[in-house]
């Protein structure tokens, strides 16, 4: 068995691997990474601080139209939370015998050490092809990743949500508790797979890679409550942070990227200059 998870966890890995290459560097042309800024180095350290903080304090910036989408969030979310019991068992008495069994391999796929693992083998094939474009989709798959997960852990705490295995009530809460049976509210899984398929597609023209991305985080978040682990609104809930964090986190980069001083230098007997170029 642990011979067929391992098949199968490469396999993903090398699906991943193999396909976005193919669409990475098809980026606009103003969009395409320096071989500078596509590397895990002090440059990419400090934009990610930047763009943490970006993400952290954006609320303070939103637009009218930002607030529409988070009511209509909110008012989805709140709307699945008054049917979480009725739709959790729903989901549990459904479960089969295929539907269990698969449950080991389509969990992995949430799991933050297998998603650790995925990033570092796109950042490592692509300093094996010396593809910029794949080392960015990487780096920025880790940097949603690890921002979002800040968020949900925090969340999490402050909300202190029993999961359905505490045989607790779905509106049961206990704030800033630091038990595991606690912490339901959003699934970290969850959100975690959409933040990495999201970051993904943003990198991506490939719908291939789009479809196989999303697919794999819906299975993620379906198999949270499949797996007792989570009510249907917190998988729904961090299924949107997820998304939405990696959306802004791939706008930085964009805007960022497109926006570059190059500087160049002629030096000759008849002729010396410094040319500055500012990109939009």
């Amino acid at each position: 068995m642990s011979r067929i998870r391992r098949f199968f966890g490469i396999g993903v890995l090398a699906a991943f691997c193999l396909c976005i290459p193919l669409q990475a560097e098809d980026l606009p042309q103003n969009s395409q990474p320096s071989r500078e800024t596509s590397r895990l180095n002090a440059e990419y350290l400090r934009n990610f601080g930047r763009d943490f903080g970006a993400v952290v304090a954006s609320p303070a910036h939103w637009s009218g139209s930002d607030w529409a989408k988070f009511a209509a969030l909110a008012g989805t979310t709140a709307a699945v939370f008054a049917f979480d019991q009725s739709l959790y068992d729903a989901v549990q008495r459904n479960r089969t015998e295929f539907s269990e069994g698969a449950s080991p391999y389509a969990s992995k796929c949430g799991n933050g050490a297998y998603l650790a693992g995925f990033m570092t083998a796109m950042y490592l094939t692509g300093e094996a092809f010396d593809s910029p474009g794949l080392r960015t989709t990487a780096l920025q798959s880790l940097e949603s990743f690890l921002t979002t997960s800040a968020v949900v852990l925090g969340l999490k705490f402050v909300v202190g949500r029993a999961r359905p295995y505490a045989h607790e009530s779905d509106s049961s809460f206990h704030p800033f508790s630091f038990s595991s049976r606690h912490v339901s509210f959003p699934s970290g899984d969850a959100a975690g797979a959409f933040a990495v398929a999201t970051a993904i597609a943003e990198r991506s023209e490939a719908v291939v890679v789009d479809v196989l991305a999303y697919s794999l985080a819906g299975l993620v978040a379906f198999y949270r409550i499949h797996d007792r682990k989570h009510w249907p609104s917190d998988v729904l809930a961090g299924s949107a942070l997820g998304f939405f964090v990696a959306r802004k986190v791939a706008r930085l980069n964009r805007d960022r990227s497109s926006s570059r001083l190059h500087v160049s230098f002629q030096w000759g007997r008849e002729r010396q200059a410094v040319t500055l170029v500012l990109s939009f």
